[in-house]
């Protein structure tokens, strides 16, 4: 069989392709969701390259009367992915209507847009993750919401992050407490993308029953009633998105806007950021593979002594270690994705002596305890976004110092590249707490007898895996 060495150092999909078969998806499928990646790949590059320059100095800001504005032209490219080409129901479940594709294809997609601009992909994307919540919870009093979401009429926030509860969100003061038929939401909510703007989102907070918290709980708000924006952060990156400190107060939805059950709420919400972290994951390769072009297409323009940069050895080299790095990325984020996808599904990605393909996948998921198997996906998850997140910094470091001066200067793409991916390695779930997850998994993954870490499928190592176990000595040997 093909390794995931060579598989991944293409730089098309056949890495994808490789793991979409195993998931049982049809060719006829793949190809169908490869025809839409190519149309919305199009909208990125006619209507949102030209535009990056203008966006970024605009920005995501709020007005006298607290709303918040994107930059010009910025929504209509949004309602041309989400509402003309209805983008969300690729992933919504088919019995509900959608195409059904799964985590693997969102990686996919993730990677393009990154390659394009982040802070847009999370503009998107942030509604595509209430979706799933409500899909993956699924009850008839979500499907409206699931339908306007579908057709892009609702925009999505997720709000979880406190002062004091960030990558420990069993921290949350925010209260939900049931009165008569309706729940009343109450607490303020920090670091909140798309914060401001969005319409619809979820809300995690105590489960206050007789006046003490009693689990948490995750409640959709289909309302703005009550949901105020107190600030808009000035961030160093992602200036298109807003990222905005919101404040509840004595916020009413119905009680079954509930997601899962009551006091269920950390729970699934840790359900819920496996998904999200994968992403970040994405879009650090997509984030590395738009440096490596910027950085070759100058080293080849820029003159110096007589000859084009590339050609001194200590631009080339930069370039050649980019280059065997990013099919590393693709690997461990595909990997993650479809590790993810079988999660779901009640599969682990793991060898059984005298059994193959779905048998041993399941009887590797049967042997497991159900705590066991949450943590094995936790880790696929965890080391592709520690690698990813850590290892894109230094990728941007060495793009843009190929620029010379250049990359100092904030209108070329390559230093905004640089102060956007930085903050990959701090949200949804900073690298430390993905160290101590994946040590934390090792315990899981030992009982599985031919477990194979991703880097195994390489042979040697890149500068950039050097520095990350210099920095993070926990991970060596184990991703």
């Amino acid at each position: 069989m093909q390794s995931i060495q060579s598989i991944g150092s293409d730089q098309g999909y056949d890495l994808f392709r490789h793991y979409a078969t195993k998931l049982k998806f049809s060719e006829e499928q793949v190809d169908t969701f490869l025809a839409v990646l190519d149309t919305i790949e199009e909208i990125l590059e006619k209507k949102v390259r030209p535009k990056i320059n203008e966006w970024e100095k605009v920005g995501a800001y709020i007005d006298d009367a607290k709303n918040v504005i994107l930059p010009p032209s910025m929504q209509s490219v949004i309602d041309e992915i989400t509402k003309e080409n209805q983008i969300y129901s690729l992933f919504v479940p088919e019995e509900l209507g959608g195409f059904g594709y799964s985590q693997l294809f969102q990686a996919a997609l993730t990677e393009k847009f990154a390659q394009y601009d982040i802070s847009l992909h999370i503009s998107t994307f942030i509604s595509l993750s209430v979706l799933e919540a409500l899909a993956f919870n699924y009850k008839e009093h979500f499907r409206p919401a699931i339908d306007k979401f579908s057709e892009g009429a609702y925009t999505g926030y997720v709000a979880f992050t406190e002062a004091q509860a960030g990558s420990n969100l069993e921290n949350v003061k925010s209260t939900s407490e049931l009165d008569g038929d309706e729940w009343v939401l109450n607490g303020t909510k920090i670091y909140i993308s798309n914060g401001g703007h969005a319409n619809a989102g979820l809300f995690l907070a105590n489960n206050i029953v007789d006046g003490k918290p009693k689990g948490t709980n995750v409640i959709f708000v289909d309302t703005q009633e009550g949901v105020n924006t107190e600030r808009l952060e000035e961030k160093s990156g992602l200036h298109v998105n807003p990222t905005a400190q919101l404040h509840f107060e004595n916020v009413r939805v119905p009680k079954e806007n509930i997601v899962a059950t009551p006091g269920d709420g950390y729970r699934k919400v840790l359900e819920r950021l496996m998904g999200m972290r994968l992403g970040v994951s994405m879009q650090a390769t997509g984030g590395a593979i738009r440096a490596l072009e910027l950085a070759k297409q100058y080293a080849n323009d820029r003159v110096q002594f007589g000859k084009p940069i590339i050609e001194f050895d200590g631009v080339a080299r930069k370039i050649k270690e980019i280059e065997k790095t990013i099919p590393r990325m693709r690997a461990y984020g595909y990997t993650a994705g479809y590790a993810l996808d079988r999660y779901y599904r009640g599969y682990i990605p793991a060898e059984i002596p005298g059994a193959t393909g779905d048998a041993s996948e399941k009887m590797a998921a049967e042997s497991l305890p159900s705590v066991a198997r949450t943590g094995i996906a936790h880790y696929y998850v965890s080391a592709a976004k520690i690698y990813n997140a850590e290892v894109v910094q230094n990728i941007l470091y060495d793009a843009s110092q190929i620029f010379g001066g250049a990359g100092f200067i904030s209108e070329f793409e390559i230093n905004k590249i640089m102060r956007d991916v930085r903050v990959l390695p701090i949200y949804e779930g900073t690298s430390e707490i993905h160290e101590f997850l994946i040590t934390r998994a090792s315990q899981a993954l030992n009982l599985l007898p031919k477990f194979k870490t991703v880097s195994s499928n390489f042979e040697g190592s890149t500068v950039y895996e050097d520095f990350l176990m210099a920095r993070f000595p926990g991970l060596v040997g184990k991703i």
